[in-house]
């Protein structure tokens, strides 16, 4: 009998070492827990702030493309009218003004000037540490591309000398020519150097505005410089 009473005492005394054991570890490592500080500060659900985390983002990180990646930034846009006149003769080896027909065709298009951003590289970032300036050697813009607007095409009246009967006739490969010619006439027109240093004007302006914000986030102590490569 005796036995039996100081088997159940030593059963109950084990069940509460073991409880006892399990609150104080259990508090211990909630200590722990609470007092551990990995240097993320949460803000919000979607953003947290790195302190003292020894994290460093450069420059070119951030502003240099990745590879296949396309950016090219339209900083001046130019609108410009040209005109084709077709000429048709009744007989082609004839050149006599009452057997030939006439029509005009005028196009409106619109030339984009961008800057390449995807030919920047390393090189073209000059970081001034000590006085904490980034300059941006960027290329000169050039002419791009030539939009013609499909709704402001005109297509004029026909004229034809006395002898010359009938409507102009042409072919799918003359319609490509005559599109071809008057692109390139619109492109000589747009491509001259006084659009050229307006572009310039703006580039950097517009290569600014894009990049500044960027560089504040990195460094919010730098200054930024565009200049032309």
């Amino acid at each position: 009998m005796k036995k039996l009473v100081i088997l159940r005492v030593v059963i109950i005394l084990l069940i509460i070492l073991i409880i006892v054991t399990v609150v104080l570890f259990g508090e211990k490592n909630v200590k722990v827990a609470s007092g551990y500080d990995d240097g993320i500060e949460e803000i919000d659900p979607d953003t947290i702030v790195l302190s003292d985390s020894g994290v460093r983002i450069s420059f070119s990180d951030v502003i240099l493309s990745k590879p296949k990646e396309t950016r090219k930034l339209v900083v001046f846009e130019q609108d410009g009218t040209v005109s084709y006149t077709i000429e048709d003769r009744m007989i082609d080896s004839w050149d006599w003004e009452q057997l030939k027909k006439y029509q005009t065709v005028k196009y409106e298009g619109t030339g984009s000037f961008v800057v390449d951003l995807d030919e920047l590289s390393q090189y073209n970032l000059v970081e001034d540490k000590a006085n904490k300036i980034l300059t941006i050697k960027v290329p000169h813009p050039y002419l791009d591309t030539i939009e013609i607007d499909p709704e402001k095409v005109e297509i004029g009246s026909q004229s034809s000398g006395f002898f010359a009967l009938g409507k102009i006739k042409m072919t799918v490969a003359d319609y490509n020519t005559i599109e071809k010619e008057l692109r390139n006439r619109l492109r000589e027109k747009f491509d001259i150097s006084a659009n050229g240093q307006k572009a310039d004007d703006l580039a950097k302006k517009a290569v600014y505005d894009v990049y500044y914000p960027v560089v504040q986030a990195v460094d919010s102590d730098y200054e930024l410089v565009i200049d032309f490569q």
